[in-house]
């Protein structure tokens, strides 16, 4: 992973935490507020900047952002941690999926390559506007239809 810089969070790392965080919880029937996904999106905004920046092996930064935001979200939406891994990293899943093919698609269209984003920032927030669209199209299509793959809401303790 690349350090990347302020504004980048600002476009890419917390819009895309919101969806990830927005999107699991709905999936599993989880209860989080807008307040607390924006509070927890910004810590992982923070983390976002800060861990490219250490001596970490490939991968690390990911299942850090992973876990850290499983604890916050955690604790901002009083959810038991393991129930909020699950919608964590199904939301993760489900956005690096939505990312990783979009991205293909449009950086093979604009002739680039994942180092030009690498170098450029305002690059890479471009690239990243397609998959925040139909990420957020995701995001209303399973709220609006109230789609739950498991209700975690209902069950008791694991």
């Amino acid at each position: 992973m690349f350090p990347i810089p302020w504004y980048a969070v600002l476009f890419i790392s917390i819009p895309q935490t919101f969806l990830i965080i927005q999107i699991g919880f709905l999936l599993f029937n989880l209860r989080i507020g807008w307040k607390e996904s924006i509070i927890a999106s910004g810590f992982i905004g923070l983390a976002a900047y800060i861990l490219p920046r250490l001596p970490l092996m490939p991968g690390a930064h990911t299942i850090l952002l992973i876990f850290i935001t499983t604890l916050i979200t955690s604790r901002l939406g009083k959810v038991q941690i393991v129930y909020s891994f699950i919608a964590v990293i199904c939301g993760a899943m489900i956005m690096g999926v939505i990312e990783n093919v979009v991205m293909s698609l449009v950086l093979r269209l604009i002739s680039k390559t994942a180092s030009d984003l690498a170098a450029n920032a305002w690059l890479n927030i471009g690239v990243f506007m397609p998959t925040l669209l139909l990420g957020t199209f995701i995001f209303l299509l399973v709220k609006s239809n109230k789609w739950v793959l498991y209700d975690l809401n209902t069950r008791g303790n694991l």
